[in-house]
């Protein structure tokens, strides 16, 4: 005769294997800064691997962003005002972009939670984009840290 045997609740539920919680995934263009509304609608459609973050030594504070693309630039100041122009097409920047500048302090703020890689091609020296977020950190730390150390 077969005997019958009946699980203890607490060892069945001990038994069942549960997969790891996954992390929160964050949308890395939640890590920049906000901006006024109306700069916020028009830089909403730009995807995180449109993002250009450009630091410079010399970065005088007066523009804040600069969104390029369809022939036009649009440029955020500090104080708010946004201005249209048309972008020739031999400029500097010939992909369209959403240009974020900041200092090295705010980019390392931001590679700590994403990591940045240096976006190849622009033109410009020292400027970054998301990259891939398990992507290696070392040496755009370095880098980072150097110009903080420059801007100070």
């Amino acid at each position: 005769m077969m005997e019958t045997r009946q699980l203890d609740l607490v060892d069945y539920l001990a038994g069942i294997s549960v997969p790891p919680a996954a992390a929160p995934q964050i949308n890395p263009l939640d890590l920049l800064p906000r901006r006024p509304k109306a700069w916020e609608r028009l830089v909403a459609h730009v995807p995180a691997e449109d993002v250009r973050i450009s630091i410079s030594t010399t970065w005088t504070r007066v523009v804040m962003e600069q969104l390029r693309e369809d022939g036009r630039g649009d440029l955020l100041f500090a104080t708010g005002k946004i201005r249209s122009d048309d972008v020739p097409p031999d400029l500097i920047w010939p992909e369209p972009c959403r240009l974020i500048l900041m200092t090295a302090a705010s980019a390392i703020r931001i590679h700590e939670r994403w990591c940045l890689e240096e976006a190849p091609g622009t033109g410009l020296t020292n400027t970054f984009r998301f990259a891939q977020q398990h992507a290696d950190r070392t040496a755009v730390s370095q880098q980072l840290r150097a110009l903080a150390e420059e801007q100070s």
